[in-house]
């Protein structure tokens, strides 16, 4: 582990603001860093030579690993380009939450033990999300770290959205929606929309109705071998498709959505000792995790 690929939030002037405090920190400990061309503007002159400014694919090809600057936002942004190159990712959070970044600002000197060899990667599965349309054709592809939620559009009526699991029909929605998560999703949109928690290691998708118009109608939690295909029948209502809150497609009828487990997994680099509970408890109740 000698090269890192620093990326910040660009969107946010704190994360900017203590990105020199971070690539100082990081240099200390021997790392060579590199950052994205497109932030030369706004930190070349602060960082001078401390850092590589170039294409940030490139760098995340010739890098070891991406330390990530912000919210779990960020890292969701990076996953599916990180996990294609095979790139762990250390997250420093600078958000709210942080489910998945592993060290706040005060926790900098933790990064030394990512040169010593002294940590664990924590393996996430992702789904591979797919547009086609009537005659098989992909009209639109993502890999998902979270999860791809299925929404109405401006109009404040419900959608109807058939479910097939395996090619048979599971379920009939009338509602705001729908969301197939990961594990790693589950503590996202769909917890909010009244989805399980799954501890991250586990292997399944869960599918979550956003605001059903029934009572009888809840989570439904399948293996990761399940294929989920997703159908939005003749209706006033426009249908749009959101992968990890950033990537999105509308979704006409004769379409449908393909969701499986994708071939790629993100990998997070783990220094402290904290279990996955524990991070959930403290997060949960608006705590940082201050070890």
């Amino acid at each position: 582990m000698e090269k890192v690929l620093i990326r910040p939030n660009p969107t946010r002037e704190k994360t900017l603001h203590v990105t020199p405090t971070i690539v100082s920190a990081i240099r200390s400990f021997g790392f060579k860093v590199f950052l994205s061309k497109d932030l030369e503007p706004r930190l070349g002159a602060l960082l001078g030579e401390k850092a590589v400014f170039c294409d940030e694919g490139e760098a995340l090809r010739t890098c070891d690993f991406a330390v990530v600057v912000g919210g779990d936002g960020t890292i969701l942004r990076l996953a599916q380009a990180a996990a294609l190159h095979q790139k762990p990712i250390l997250g420093i959070n600078v958000g709210t939450m942080g489910f998945m970044s592993e060290l706040e600002m005060q926790e900098l000197w933790e990064i030394e033990k990512v040169r010593s060899g002294a940590f664990w990667l924590d393996s996430r599965m992702m789904i591979n999300v797919r547009v086609v349309n009537a005659e098989g054709e992909t009209l639109f592809e993502a890999e998902g770290l979270n999860d791809a939620v299925v929404s109405k559009g401006i109009v404040s009526r419900v959608i109807k959205l058939n479910v097939f699991v395996n090619g048979k029909k599971t379920l009939f929605l009338s509602a705001d929606g729908v969301i197939v998560c990961t594990p790693t999703g589950s503590t996202a949109y769909s917890l909010s929309a009244g989805g399980p928690i799954i501890e991250p290691s586990s292997a399944c998708m869960a599918i979550t109705p956003i605001c059903p118009h029934s009572l009888n109608i809840k989570s439904v939690i399948l293996g990761a071998d399940k294929e989920i295909r997703i159908t939005p029948p003749l209706q006033e209502n426009s249908v749009h498709l959101s992968v990890d809150g950033y990537q999105s497609f509308e979704v006409e009828p004769g379409h449908s959505i393909v969701i499986r487990r994708s071939a790629a997994e993100l990998s997070l680099i783990r220094i402290k000792e904290l279990g996955f509970y524990e991070i959930i408890r403290k997060k949960l109740s608006n705590e940082r995790v201050d070890v």
